[in-house]
């Protein structure tokens, strides 16, 4: 499958067969997430992989915030449904910031700066899944909890995002996508 086709062919997968990924295989796809581009060549993302039960306390982790949410009547958004889909995959990649709480001097225009490569980087983990026949979840929802995720981590490093892999155990749906001429302004 050619890149373009890749791209066009992914999809968001929230459910996955209990089938574990290879070790060589998430290396490759690690490694295709390193060979992002990054301002300055900054680089400054950090993965952490977690499977069986630290995966499983990722997911606890999640549950007991989204209670503790409902108790107090606060709305937990699609919690639910992402620690369920961790629950299934293979394995869930943390990617952290190696920079933004270590780093002298470290202002607005850098954490703009690694943010944005940092998405370069898990966008690359996801094509690399897709290139691998797996399935995969970028998860937003870990900011719900990230304070605790690092802590029990022992992560001093800013958490910035999740992604879930495995094999799909569900067809792949087009989620409707906002026109270009919408989104696209052309200045000469």
């Amino acid at each position: 499958m050619n890149v373009l086709e890749t791209m066009k062919s992914r999809r968001s997968i929230r459910s996955f067969k209990d089938k574990a990924v290879s070790g060589d295989i998430m290396q490759n796809i690690l490694l295709m997430g390193t060979k992002a581009p990054s301002g300055k060549n900054r680089q400054p993302w950090h993965f952490k992989i977690l499977e069986g039960s630290a995966k499983n306390r990722l997911t606890d982790l999640m549950d007991e915030k989204a209670l503790t949410k409902q108790s107090g009547s606060a709305d937990i958004g699609s919690l639910q449904i992402s620690s369920n889909a961790i629950k299934e995959a293979s394995a869930v990649i943390l990617v952290y910031n190696r920079f933004s709480k270590h780093e002298q001097n470290y202002d607005h225009y850098k954490y703009l700066m690694d943010t944005q490569s940092i998405g370069a980087a898990v966008q690359n983990i996801i094509l690399a899944a897709k290139a691998f026949n797996l399935g995969s979840l970028w998860i937003c929802d870990i900011f719900q909890c990230d304070k605790e995720i690092s802590e029990w981590l022992s992560e001093p490093n800013e958490l910035m995002a999740a992604v879930a892999i495995g094999y799909p155990n569900q067809k792949p749906y087009e989620r409707p996508k906002i026109a270009l001429n919408e989104l696209t302004e052309w200045i000469k």
